[in-house]
């Protein structure tokens, strides 16, 4: 389907990015999935890619070793995409490193370069070293692989890359050498670890990453010209300061831009303002960064499309979507107005179907059509015109209410408000490390979810006096959203309705007990201070959780969608977690009653 954005990317729900994307790509992309997202306006999807692993490489005789199995299923999925007028893009962060361990690098000692070491990562944690690419065995394997990848899997779209940060790839990936006399004491530690790599100190971070866009770019174009080969400016502060002007010069003029939409922006929410860094359906953007970024390369005759994050964002992402459709339209609107060439329109996660991305959908292919009308069609769609009255008004007020999400890295990868309905209160809980938003998440011999004391990892760089206050904030608008479709309820009795309504008081109750989450730790210190507040406060707060996870239980029974994280491949709140939950505030609750 012809639309008014070139390029409009989306993935889907059920990929496996950490582990066979490819070989599992037909499975995980069913036909009413391909043929809704055609119909709906996108024109391509994408998957997770690593060189050394689909295609060999006479350099490096070790790579390759899953080209037969990957190549194969990557042409049967191009065939079948291409049924529905869809193309496939291809992720990549490469040259892509190894730990320090690997045998590849007593193999090739010749190309080892920059070390990293990673840290609470799950399996990927450990020290890597980069594969340099200013040497000369390095930069024919990325042409030379590009080329051949492309040659055998002649249907392909093209591929969008990141190279700073992310996998430990080149030497400047994880070194930002530009930073050495930043003010900052942090960032300057960082800045200020060893130079292990003689070879690339001698170079600029820009001219090393422009190089190795410009050989996986010449590689991919001798195999196919008609392929488009995108570069993310995701984490380029790393390699430049931003807006980056001297990388994008020296990147080839065919190269298209892809710009993070909202990173670098900011909101003032009562009073405080508030940086956006990275993926927030909160503020629509575009931030001062993108804007920066997208007139030089279109200045410089280039193409640019925008990072989005169209149904959830680590705001929130347990749901099927966030319904934010005034926001979500509002971005599109704003990215036609500019004439931008498209958008990537999720990470791993939130490629769902929904009225989000039909919003989204509607608005790339009419070149005429209002945010406002645009949300009204899906309405109508979705619910009937009668209902969409009543839906309309809803998605309104929870768009507005969404403005006050109390935006931070912190928050967004360490709170646990994707599963806070699920969350143990343990009195005997003591201080441990935050635990990652986007990972499976730890659990006891019995499945039980670790819970733990990392309130003052995860509320950075607030206090908690704010976080709650924004919160209510939000809830006492989004509260005013869910009358309004519980007024609709009185004459519609329709299971579609209902689970919209059960969806917004499923959001509701997880930012109560993430509130809720912060009380009780705050209470916990006074508690075993022995202040005699303390306690009642204590069972007062634990009997309102009591209530939230018997509201919660009755939902996730009737939805198998609610609290599924599509990147950690897990549910993060299921009916058990929220069973042994409740038998745990209730033994609690006793034992402060005593």
């Amino acid at each position: 389907m012809k639309g008014i954005f070139e390029i409009r990317i989306i993935r889907s729900p059920y990929g496996d990015f950490y582990g066979k994307d490819i070989e599992n790509s037909i499975k995980n992309h069913p036909d009413w999935y391909l043929e809704e997202i055609s119909k709906e306006g996108f024109n391509a999807v994408w998957l997770h890619c690593i060189l050394r692993d689909i295609v060999s490489c006479n350099i490096f005789p070790e790579f390759g070793k899953k080209e037969k199995q990957q190549i194969s299923a990557l042409n049967n999925f191009v065939e079948k995409t291409e049924k529905y007028g869809l193309k496939v893009f291809l992720y990549l962060c490469e040259p892509r490193g190894f730990r320090e361990d690997n045998l590849f690098w007593k193999n090739h000692p010749d190309v080892k370069g920059q070390s990293c070491e990673f840290y609470g990562i799950g399996n990927l944690s450990g020290k890597y070293y980069a594969l340099c690419s200013s040497t000369q065995k390095v930069k024919d394997y990325l042409y030379q692989s590009s080329y051949k990848l492309f040659k055998k899997v002649e249907g392909l779209g093209g591929v969008f890359m990141i190279t700073a940060s992310e996998f430990h790839t080149h030497c400047y990936s994880h070194y930002p050498k530009w930073r050495l006399k930043s003010a900052d004491p942090l960032i300057e530690e960082w800045a200020r670890k060893k130079f292990e790599c003689k070879r690339c100190e001698k170079r600029e971070a820009y001219e090393v990453v422009s190089e190795i866009i410009t050989l996986i770019n010449k590689g991919i174009k001798d195999a196919n010209p008609k392929a488009k080969v995108i570069a993310w400016n995701w984490s380029w502060y790393i390699i430049e300061p931003d807006p980056q002007e001297n990388l994008i010069s020296k990147i080839p003029k065919d190269v298209i831009i892809l710009g993070d939409f909202e990173r670098g922006g900011y909101k003032k929410i009562l009073g405080k303002r508030l940086e956006i860094d990275e993926y927030s359906l909160s503020y629509t953007g575009p931030s001062p960064r993108f804007k920066k970024l997208f007139y030089i390369a279109k200045k410089r005759g280039m193409k640019v499309i925008a990072k989005l994050q169209i149904g959830s964002t680590h705001e929130l992402v347990t749901v099927p979507y966030i319904p934010v459709l005034y926001k979500i339209a509002e971005k599109l609107y704003k990215l036609k107005k500019i004439d931008a060439d498209g958008y990537l329109g999720c990470w791993i996660f939130g490629g769902n179907i929904s009225p989000m991305s039909k919003v989204a959908g509607k608005i790339s292919i009419s070149p005429f059509l209002s945010p406002v009308k645009a949300v009204k069609q899906v309405a109508i769609e979705e619910f009937g015109k009668k209902q969409a009255e009543y839906v309309i008004k809803g998605w309104k007020l929870f768009s507005y209410a969404w403005n006050f999400y109390p935006f931070s890295i912190p928050f967004l990868y360490s709170s646990p408000i994707n599963y806070a309905t699920a969350y143990p209160f343990k009195l005997s809980d003591k201080e441990t490390k935050s635990i990652p938003s986007w990972l499976p998440l730890p659990r006891d011999k019995y499945g039980h979810i670790i819970s733990g004391d990392n309130l003052k990892e995860w509320i950075k760089p607030f206090n908690s006096q704010f976080v709650v206050k924004t919160f209510k904030k939000l809830l006492s608008e989004w509260q005013k959203g869910i009358n309004v479709l519980k007024e609709g309820e009185k004459y519609f009795k329709d299971d579609r309705y209902k689970k919209e309504i059960d969806l917004a008081i499923h959001i509701s109750l997880l930012i109560r007990s993430t509130i809720n989450i912060i009380k009780f730790y705050k209470l916990l210190k006074k508690y075993r201070k022995g202040q005699r507040k303390a306690k009642s406060d204590l069972k007062k707060l634990l009997s309102e959780e009591l209530t939230i996870v018997e509201k919660e239980i009755k939902i996730i029974k009737k939805n198998n969608d609610f609290g599924y994280h599509p990147e950690a491949n897990e549910y993060f709140i299921t009916e058990k977690d929220l069973k042994y939950k409740i038998n745990l505030l209730k033994k609690q609750i006793k034992k402060l009653s005593d």
